[in-house]
């Protein structure tokens, strides 16, 4: 199989069926559907069970879907169960209450044809709950492609693009490569904090990786849900949050031997911080900022990190949006 369309399912009656749709509409004939039924309570195993009964019976069909049951487990550890399970060249990770356009599958292959690299990002359309008022994402920098040659071009990619939000960073706008997932045993971070799993799962992934296509096409529609993880945290558990994904991403980076970004690891703090200060602290007051930041630098993994760049911090929090 060429993909593998990893989906967790979690309550999401309302709008499973219109995300199974979209993915049984694709033209293109090459790929798996992971079903991982995350201990749902309401409707949705049943919808899974008949989506696979009815996709796996299309006669001529190639592709396949299967559905596993599972205790609840999360969000990361459903789709590190799809992993296990999945045996596509490529991994995408698809959110059960959003939708892919009918010849998404088909657009991935042909710009895959002419573009080769071991990752391939794409823009997105938000829209509301109702499938109301549309919002296309793009990116704030747009190559078709870039290459990372050594660790110092990685370091920049990370501090400079990835954790300045400059490329994004959700699972469902990413292609990535199974046997680089499985060879570096890259798996999305199980933590009762659920925070930033995709953002650190895509930076874990950019540490084992040469080069990076982005596509200027539209292949994913993200319905933002207002009780979603990021709508409804509380400001002052963001900061702290963060800290534990940065350490987690600063150990995968001693784990795979990336010493210039491990040495170099203010950069991405500096990066990471100053972006959540600057954008997303606005109901907090200066001192209560302050307050986090030196937390945050009492870490025993990156502490020290965070407090070397202290000082430019501080010369964020004037630049703080107020609303």
């Amino acid at each position: 199989m060429l993909f593998s369309l990893i989906i967790p399912v979690y309550n999401t009656e309302k709008y499973l069926q219109e995300c199974l749709d979209s993915v049984a509409a694709q033209d293109f004939d090459d790929f798996e559907v992971i079903l991982v039924d995350d201990g749902s309570t309401d409707g949705c195993p049943a919808i899974c069970d008949s989506f696979c009964e009815q996709f796996n019976r299309r006669a001529g069909r190639k592709s396949t879907a299967k559905v596993i049951h599972q205790k609840n487990a999360g969000l990361s550890g459903a789709r590190n169960r799809g992993i296990s399970e999945a045996s596509g060249e490529w991994l995408w990770f698809v959110d059960s209450d959003d939708w892919i356009p009918s010849d998404a599958l088909d657009v991935l292959h042909e710009r895959m044809r002419y573009a080769k690299g071991e990752q391939y990002v794409f823009e997105y359309i938000k829209t509301d709950a109702n499938r109301q008022n549309e919002e296309r994402v793009y990116f704030r920098v747009e190559q078709e492609a870039y290459r990372l040659p050594d660790e110092n071009a990685l370091l920049s990619h990370l501090a400079d693009r990835l954790f300045d939000y400059r490329d994004g960073w959700e699972a469902p706008t990413r292609l990535y490569r199974r046997d680089i997932v499985l060879s570096n045993d890259l798996r999305f971070y199980e933590t009762e904090f659920n925070f930033g799993e995709d953002l650190c799962f895509a930076a874990e992934y950019s540490l084992c990786i040469r080069s990076t296509v982005m596509l200027v096409n539209y292949l994913y529609y993200y319905r933002q849900q207002n009780s979603s993880i990021m709508h409804t945290l509380d400001q002052k558990t963001i900061l702290p949050r963060l800290t534990i994904l940065l350490e987690h991403v600063f150990r995968e980076a001693v784990r795979l031997k990336k010493n210039i970004v491990s040495s170099n690891f203010d950069k991405i703090c500096l990066s990471s911080f100053g972006n959540h200060i600057k954008n997303k602290l606005n109901e907090l007051s200066d001192e209560e900022v302050r307050s986090e930041i030196l937390d945050a630098a009492k870490n025993p993994v990156i502490g020290k990190y965070i407090s070397a760049v202290s000082s430019q911090l501080e010369q964020v929090l004037p630049e703080r949006r107020k609303g």
